[in-house]
């Protein structure tokens, strides 16, 4: 009971841990390996298809192409700019240029093309002419706009125009045409552009000469009416002097304004809002009082001098000398005050004076400026109606003169060559060689397509084929754990002639140590899972399950194990067969349904496999193996063996194996190569994990076309191994 509850642990900690796979994964290396002659004839064959492509299309569809290339100029200013300057960035560049290119094949352009009298007699306009020879000039356009092109070249100021057709004369006929239309339409949009651009002004300068003529009328009407033979003739003196007493009020001004401001600085000192300045002083310092004072402080000072070197800095006759100094010093400060405050006080009452003076001199200048101004304006008063109309007259001829400039300017920009911003760089040239077919693009290109489209077969067949064919695809499983794989018979260079006992008649064979490899691997997963009876099923017949079981027991019984192999396949035993046994004789069967003894039924091989054979045609009942009988004999049969080896029949075939399997401590899924879908072995694996039995992982027996792959490069090094060894 505790066995059976422990199984039943490993197998869900072993399914649990199996991380969920799915897809169908293609190796490409492998898929290129496995078709390279494939591969490699059908580039040759395209190379040839190309050739006679090539060959094909050069005599009957040849095609001649042509290009005009025009170039974007700098703008140009002015008329008077010798050469023009490049201001514009490289996205404006491309976008004028594409702009220019859409232009040079408009449909408006294109359709004066194909009316064209010399494009109407090219061999390509044959196919749109009907019975009566007329042409179609609708299907024409429509034909040439999908034909021809044009487009700016990146990073450049070019654009190009291209049309290719069959005869090299049709193309530089053509391409004439579009030039040529291209040429007369931007001079056409040049003349347009420029009567555009100077009609405002030539309106302006129409209405300019109208009021000219108006104001002329004016002015002679004016001077016949008020008897006056010139504007200069009266009123000269009269302004000369209202001139000069301008001139003088204005001087008087200044002056007012200079005393003003003393007056306002005298104000400021005198009241003390500001300092007197260093010249007030120095003024002050040179009045015969202040001068007189200096005097008797320098001999004070000279006194104080001789005292300190006669006596101490404390001695009483020092600090007389000393007091008297000081006094004389601050008499002396309020002398230099007094004075300044004097001459201040003077000065300001010089100023008000004077101040008082010129604003009465101002008053009368006034008085007479305004008389004068009256009396000129009563004796001048047509003459500057005159003049002002004169002054206008003038205005006008000015605006005249400058507007007929700015229409000569516009005109020279327009006239000069290269004030176009399109020029023709490359003139059309008859081509020579054809644009199409050529060699070096063809051939390769029809072997290129040729591959594409067989590889494309290919990788689609291979990707839409679900069968279990390499490692990869058994890994790409769901649930799938790959523990070993057994190549096929014919990759094994050591040339094997049996694979159900190859381990034991061919030991150093590849296909031996293939099968010791994957033993290696079975013993790990087997003690990990603490597992003695496995099952070894496949999902189909013929897959090699009987040569796993045996030769993975020839390798447990020579690495010293005891080794069990039952044949539990009752519908097709091959044990017996293989072995050289009878298989009528009892065994497995005759357990089951009879009770027999395993000692009675069991037989040994000579190199030390114990076999228990499927037993009688009478007791192979396949019920059998959901009794309890089934348990009870794996149970003797752990007591007695370290390893026991089932074969069991195929899954969908035989619905007595998920009982083998139940039964067993573990199983193994034998998968052939090309044989069973991912699914159904997806599906299997599913089954075998939901029965008590711990599911081991799948075996991959007979995987094809190893041969150019890593598993052929393996099996050659073992057999050169094996062979080196053998010899030594």
């Amino acid at each position: 009971m505790s066995v059976q509850t422990t199984r039943s642990s490993a197998s869900v900690s072993a399914r649990s841990g199996v991380p969920p796979k799915g897809g169908n994964v293609v190796d490409p290396l492998r898929l290129l390996r496995q078709n390279l002659t494939l591969f490699i004839v059908t580039g040759v064959s395209g190379l040839f298809l190309g050739v006679g492509c090539f060959v094909i299309a050069a005599m009957f569809f040849p095609s001649f192409q042509g290009v005009v290339r025009y170039q974007l100029l700098e703008e140009i200013g002015s008329a008077d700019v010798a050469i023009g300057k490049e201001t514009r960035n490289e996205d404006t560049v491309a976008r004028l240029a594409q702009t220019a290119a859409y232009n040079a094949i408009s449909e408006p352009l294109l359709e004066k093309v194909v009316r064209d009298r010399e494009v109407q007699g090219i061999e390509w306009m044959n196919q749109f002419k009907d019975e009566a020879g007329l042409v179609n000039h609708t299907e024409a356009l429509r034909e040439l706009l999908e034909e021809i092109s044009a487009n700016h070249l990146k990073r450049t100021q070019f654009f190009e125009i291209k049309w290719g057709a069959g005869n090299p004369d049709d193309v530089m006929a053509l391409l004439n045409s579009v030039t040529q239309t291209y040429e007369q339409s931007r001079r056409n949009d040049r003349e347009t552009r420029l009567r555009r651009a100077i009609d405002p002004y030539e309106v302006s300068v129409q209405q300019i000469e109208s009021d000219i003529a108006d104001l002329e009328n004016q002015i002679e009407g004016d001077i016949e009416s008020s008897e006056i033979l010139t504007l200069e003739s009266d009123g000269g003196s009269v302004q000369e002097d209202l001139v000069n007493r301008e001139l003088e009020r204005n001087m008087v001004l200044t002056q007012i304004e200079q005393y003003g401001g003393q007056q306002k600085q005298l104000q400021a000192k005198l009241t003390g809002f500001q300092d007197a300045s260093q010249d007030d002083i120095r003024e002050a310092e040179m009045d015969p009082v202040v001068m007189r004072s200096l005097q008797e402080i320098q001999s004070i000072r000279g006194s104080l001098g001789e005292h300190r070197q006669r006596f101490r800095e404390d001695h009483p006759q020092v600090k007389s000398t000393q007091g008297m100094l000081d006094a004389r010093i601050r008499e002396k400060d309020r002398k230099i005050e007094e004075i300044i405050n004097r001459n201040l006080t003077s000065s300001l009452s010089g100023v008000t004076n004077a101040l008082a003076q010129l604003l009465n001199t101002e008053k009368m200048l006034d008085s007479e400026i305004n008389t004068m101004r009256t009396a000129l304006v009563e004796s001048t008063g047509h003459l500057s109606d005159l003049a002002k109309l004169e002054s206008k007259l003038q205005r006008k001829e000015e605006r005249k003169q400058d507007i007929q400039r700015q229409i000569d300017d516009i005109k020279a920009v327009f006239l000069r060559t290269d004030s176009d911003i399109v020029a023709l760089a490359v003139p059309v040239q008859r081509p020579t060689e054809p644009f199409f077919p050529l060699w070096y693009t063809m051939i390769p290109g029809v072997a290129f397509l040729l591959l594409l489209s067989v590889g494309s077969v290919v990788f689609v067949r291979e990707l839409l084929d679900q069968r279990v064919r390499t490692t990869t695809d058994v890994l790409s499983v769901p649930g799938a754990k790959l523990l070993g794989v057994i190549p096929d018979l014919k990759d094994d260079p050591t040339e094997s002639t049996r694979g159900e006992t190859v381990v034991r008649d061919h030991p150093n064979s590849v296909l031996a140590e293939s099968y010791r490899q994957f033993a290696a691997t079975f013993r790990r997963a087997r003690l990990d899972a603490d597992a003695k009876s496995v099952l070894f099923s496949a999902g189909m017949p013929d897959a090699g399950t009987t040569s796993v079981v045996l030769n993975l027991a020839s390798t447990a019984a020579a690495a010293g194990r005891t080794v069990a192999v039952v044949d539990a396949n009752f519908r097709r035993p091959k044990i017996a067969p293989m072995l050289g046994l009878d298989p009528a004789d009892p065994g497995l069967g005759d357990i089951l349904c009879e009770g027999q003894s395993i000692d009675s039924v069991i037989s040994k091989t000579s190199d030390g496999i114990s076999v228990i054979p499927a037993g009688t045609p009478a007791n192979r009942v396949f019920e059998r193996f959901d009794g309890e009988a089934m348990g009870d004999f794996l149970a003797s049969m752990h007591e007695r063996f370290d390893v026991i080896l089932i074969d069991g029949p195929p899954l969908v075939v035989a619905s007595e194996s998920m009982s083998i399997a139940n039964a067993a401590d573990a199983s193994i899924l034998v998968v052939r190569a090309y044989s069973e879908q991912r699914g159904l072995v997806a599906r299997l694996i599913r089954q075998l994990n939901e029965q008590s039995g711990i599911f081991l992982g799948v075996v991959l027996n007979r995987p094809r076309n190893t041969a150019g792959g890593y598993f052929r490069r393996n099996y050659e090094a073992m057999a050169a191994y094996s062979n080196d060894v053998d010899s030594k």
